[in-house]
């Protein structure tokens, strides 16, 4: 029984320090959603240099668009997606072209409707229906063809 207890508390306590590891991606102190760490590594080269040449450089960075903003999901969400860029990294099973996935499709098209809001107001969710997302109309805002 002793054992049994004592691998709960390890599993426990390695759940609360990845859940508080987890938390730490959205402390914007660590910038984490910043370009500077978005853009070490080299696959994202052109994203990043797009975006430092973008009408939102000074007024946004990578996670206000490409994360949700909720502390719990936002983290969770980031977590993954990192895990995800980091394990094609170093498997070298990054692609050639990178594509938005369907989950953050959904992602971006929140948060182009939570910051221009004011603006979309009477246009709606352009999403809906089988409609366009903002960025595919749009995609020259954020990251410019240069």
């Amino acid at each position: 029984m002793n054992n049994k207890l004592k691998w709960v508390a390890i599993l426990a306590g390695l759940g609360i320090l990845g859940f508080g590891m987890m938390l730490m991606i959205k402390i914007p102190a660590l910038g984490l959603a910043e370009a500077e760490f978005c853009g070490q590594c080299h696959a994202m080269d052109e994203q990043v240099d797009t975006y430092l040449h973008s009408s939102h450089l000074h007024v946004t960075n990578c996670g206000d668009c490409h994360s949700p903003h909720a502390l719990i999901t936002g983290s969770m969400f980031s977590a993954y997606t990192g895990t995800r860029d980091v394990y094609r990294v170093v498997t070298n099973t990054t692609p050639a072209v990178i594509t938005t996935m369907k989950l953050s499709k959904k992602v971006i098209q929140d948060n182009c409707l939570r910051c221009h809001a004011d603006f979309l107001g009477d246009v709606g969710d352009t999403s809906e229906n089988g409609g366009n997302y903002c960025f595919q109309c749009h995609q020259s805002l954020a990251h410019p063809k240069i």
